[in-house]
């Protein structure tokens, strides 16, 4: 194992090899993606110094240790299914740590947009007649902070986080222009794969939004966008997944930007009006 390769070489190493060594075991499965430049510009060390590190672990080339860290990524990742780290580390500060794991996560969903999907999936949701919002618990606030935004952009959102009569009344006023956003993560809620096997069977257009091609959602999804997970202990980091629903909200925006932008001045009118704020006096839409 690559870990204990450094736990073991740590003694030897110069203090820029031994935090890259830590940045590795605490990122084994971002760092497997990454090229040198990458890896060294992300742990904060030289290119220099990472060739010396590889060379101290036993390898005679960067690329025989990347390739090894692959391998032994795939290999390992049939048994940690959901990547999580070991908890026990704690010669860094925890936030850090938790700074750095969600800050890595972000990079790997900007790397894994394919930018002709993205740009299907925002057509999908400005051109539906109907949006379904599914998520259930842990997952269902991320249904309500994009129904919070999307609500001001289309007349017709729902959000649906519950296997219950209301969800198959919803049904029955969807046609072939509705588009179901699903929100599924580890460990995978039962109730939201039922619901996207529903409405997949009913024809509906199908946008996943999860963390992996192997996520059991993806066999329902007409498109599908993945923000990779790692845990340090049961929380989910979220930071990607909502970086990437406000870069939809942003598209949505930017495709109907004229119709959009008379809503959102409507709203604005309307919600300035009330004593929702404490700040009345800044409108929004005055700088779009």
């Amino acid at each position: 194992m690559i870990d204990d390769k450094i736990t073991e070489a740590m003694p030897n190493l110069t203090k820029k090899q031994a935090m890259l060594g830590r940045y590795i075991c605490e990122n084994k499965y971002a760092v497997a993606l990454m090229n040198a430049p990458m890896i060294a510009k992300e742990a904060g060390v030289s290119e220099a110094t990472l060739t010396r590190f590889v060379y101290s672990l036993g390898y005679s080339s960067f690329s025989e240790f990347l390739l090894d860290l692959r391998r032994e990524t795939q290999e390992t990742n049939a048994n940690n299914p959901f990547r999580q780290e070991r908890y026990g580390r704690k010669d860094r500060p925890v936030y850090k740590r938790v700074f750095d794991l969600e800050r890595n996560l972000m990079d790997e969903t900007l790397n894994a947009i394919n930018p002709e999907v993205f740009d299907r999936c925002v057509g999908k949701i400005v051109e539906a007649d109907r949006i379904l919002l599914i998520g259930c618990p842990p997952h269902k606030f991320l249904t309500e902070y994009f129904a919070n935004f999307l609500t001001i952009f289309h007349d017709n959102v729902t959000v649906v986080q519950s296997l219950d009569m209301p969800f198959f009344g919803t049904l029955e006023s969807t046609t072939e222009k509705t588009v179901a956003v699903v929100f599924s993560y580890p460990r995978y809620p039962v109730e939201t794969q039922k619901m996207v096997e529903t409405v997949a069977n009913r024809g509906l257009t199908v946008i996943g939004i999860t963390d992996s091609k192997f996520s059991p959602i993806i066999r329902y999804c007409t498109h599908y966008l993945i923000t990779p997970q790692r845990y340090l202990i049961v929380v989910d980091p979220n930071a990607a997944a909502i970086t990437l629903l406000h870069a939809m909200l942003v598209a949505i925006y930017q495709k109907n930007e004229t119709e959009i932008k008379k809503r959102l001045k409507r709203y604005e009118k309307t919600i300035l009006a009330t004593d929702m704020f404490v700040f009345k006096d800044y409108n929004f839409t005055s700088r779009l």
